[in-house]
């Protein structure tokens, strides 16, 4: 070999002569230009004021970034910041929160990891039939006689995006996975509510983010003074505890004030419904209450949506309404609760943590002022889909997933996107009870709304054309079949007009529900004849045109009866679609009227929808004439 290679033994001395000089060099010269000395770095205003580590990232170091907020190098020998001590206290314990993110994380996934064992052994051979979790990839499509099927070449694949594999496949780490992202994310927006929306006595801004804080330990009220339990550390390892739940849960009912039994039972008499609609079990009006009696958290969460649904109801006197600063607070004790709680698996699969991603989300929806709404329904759509729902099984978890449905197809109608519910239904319509039925109408709606979403957002060519009449005789066949199974009570009864001359004739449908389900039935009609690719002719677009004031006819003639909280908030979501194709001036009145009354009835929306209604007559009645001339 030495032979063949007559230079190697020169390069072998040649490499170990370099690495031993190597070895003499120091590791960190500073006369060697190529190991310059590190410089300490000065922090930014805020981390100097919070006296924590800076990043030192220019233009925002990372906390600044994750917060929102001004982040500022200049001039450091002089502090110039604007932040007074309470501010300072809000960013403090924002930080808190949003750095304990990654070691929720860490905690969440290790526990799932230990239980992947046992949870693999109690699956049941029954499992492969419960609701799969579809993949992304999935969407509605027919065949060559308009059945339903899967894989749609038509639709953008990632229509909701692939999340990342959680390092435990066991539905505890992906929920607690999923809820410490949502809550992580709201926290953030938190901090930009504290800063921009609140207004905050001085002295009481830190109170808001903690207000279970040493300085108010004497003021605390029962239910902070419940919240603050959950911050103790688990117990032992040496001691021995029966039941973990304990941890998190309240020995006896939590106390109340006056003020707050008045809020709570705003959400029991009225917004519950809300939730529970076609729900036979009413579990938000029934179950809810009791597990938020014994669970802080959740007490919180609906504290915080009854007083913002009472700060913007305008049928409350101005000087009888809650502040909306109180529901800050209660909402933020909730965030507190949820970060503390979700160190332990048994809260992350729990009723109650469900319970309270529903109320959270219905307060951000009542709210009404964020632009990043899908953002957030995304992040409950996480926790939902970790939890392997059996969406038609009446349960707490399927009426939450049935109310977030209904939420995420009105934000995908508005923001013009589909929605992100993946589900597929396995039951027929013939084997579905009359409340079941009513949930379908809705479930449809959703297929529709991603119809309605495509058509906006891709160039119809020749090829997308007959898809997408291909995929319109899909849902019409749909519908017909639902409306072919329908059961007596979704029949019109004798009614009578309360007005005298009324523009639309009244359809009596009891109970109401079922008329909202006629209502939503006839809103998915419309929405395909006006998305549908037409054909040509003068007769196709009568036809079409007749379809769609029919179908109007019907959603404004039960609008007319409807009275109900319940369905009130639905209803007026039908009314304003409905509106956009009126033209008729004194149906356009009256559409404006009912909007009105189903605010005053449920105190929501905030902008109404009556006014958002009227701008948009006005704008196609300006394109319209800009056409002419």
């Amino acid at each position: 070999m030495a032979d063949q290679n007559p230079t190697e033994p020169n390069q072998s001395l040649d490499s170990r002569h370099e690495l031993q000089e190597s070895r003499k060099r120091p590791g960190n010269s500073s006369s060697n230009a190529r190991y310059p000395r590190k410089r300490s770095l000065k922090a930014c205003h805020v981390c100097r004021a919070r006296k924590t580590k800076c990043d030192n990232v220019r233009p925002a170091c990372g906390f600044c970034a994750s917060v929102k907020i001004s982040c500022s190098y200049d001039d450091l020998e002089k502090d110039h910041s604007a932040f007074d001590p309470a501010s300072l206290e809000i960013l403090r314990q924002l930080g808190q929160i949003l750095n304990s993110q990654d070691d929720l994380l860490h905690v969440i996934r290790s526990v799932a990891v230990s239980q992947s064992q046992h949870t693999a052994s109690a699956l049941s051979p029954s499992a492969a039939n419960n609701i799969p979790i579809h993949s992304v990839n999935n969407a509605l499509s027919w065949d060559s006689n308009g059945a339903v099927q899967h894989q749609d070449p038509f639709i953008d694949n990632d229509w909701f995006g692939q999340q990342p594999d959680s390092a435990a496949t066991t539905p505890a780490a992906s929920t607690g996975v999923a809820a410490v992202q949502w809550f992580g994310l709201l926290a953030k927006d938190a901090s930009r509510e504290t800063f921009q929306d609140a207004d905050v006595e001085p002295g009481l801004e830190g109170g808001f983010l903690d207000p279970l804080n040493d300085q108010y330990k004497d003021d605390a009220t029962p239910l902070q003074r419940a919240t603050k339990i959950i911050d103790s550390q688990p117990p032992e390892k040496d001691l021995v505890i029966d039941r973990e739940e304990d941890m998190w849960q309240a020995q006896e009912s939590i106390s109340l004030l006056e003020r707050e039994q008045i809020l709570f039972e705003n959400f029991l008499h009225r917004i519950s419904s809300w939730l529970d609609l076609f729900d036979t079990a009413r579990t938000f009006s029934t179950i809810v209450p009791h597990l938020a009696a014994r669970n802080a958290g959740l007490l919180n969460a609906i504290l915080a949506l009854s007083s913002c649904h009472q700060s913007l109801d305008e049928t409350i006197p101005l000087g009888e309404r809650a502040d909306l600063n109180i529901a800050l607070q209660y909402y933020y004790q909730t965030l507190h609760y949820v970060q503390k709680a979700m160190r332990y698996s048994t809260y992350q699969n729990s009723r109650e943590l469900m319970a309270t991603t529903l109320i959270i989300s219905t307060y951000e929806m009542l709210r009404g002022s964020r632009k990043d709404w899908q953002q957030h329904l995304q992040g409950v759509y996480w926790i939902l889909r970790s939890r392997q729902i059996e969406v038609e099984t009446s349960s707490l978890e399927s009426t939450t997933w049935w109310a977030w449905l209904r939420q995420d197809i009105w934000v995908a109608f508005r923001e013009r996107r589909r929605t992100y519910s993946t589900w597929i239904p396995k039951k027929s319509c013939s084997e579905l009870s009359n409340h079941e039925l009513a949930s379908r109408a809705v479930w449809i709606l959703a297929q529709v709304i991603n119809f309605c979403a495509v058509d906006l957002a891709v160039e119809e060519t020749e090829g997308m054309i007959i898809g997408r009449l291909g995929w319109a005789k899909a849902l019409k066949k749909i519908l017909q079949e639902w409306e072919s199974c329908l059961t007596i009570e979704f029949s019109e009864l004798p009614a009578m007009s309360r007005r005298g001359n009324e523009v639309f004739k009244p359809r009596l449908i009891h109970p109401q529900c079922f008329g909202l389900a006629m209502q939503i039935h006839h809103i998915s009609r419309i929405l395909i004849c006006a998305h549908e690719p037409s054909p040509g002719g003068m007769t196709n677009f009568m036809n079409r045109q007749k379809t769609i004031q029919d179908s109007i006819e019907v959603v404004c003639g039960i609008g007319t009866i409807i009275t109900e909280d319940a369905s009130s908030m639905l209803s007026s979501q039908c009314l304003f679609i409905a509106g956009k194709f009126l033209q008729n001036p004194q149906q356009r009145s009256r559409v404006l009227e009912m909007l009105d009354s189903c605010r005053n009835r449920c105190g929501w929306p905030t902008p109404s929808l009556s006014s958002e209604l009227e701008q948009f007559w006005a704008s196609t009645n300006k394109a319209w004439w800009d056409l002419q001339s």
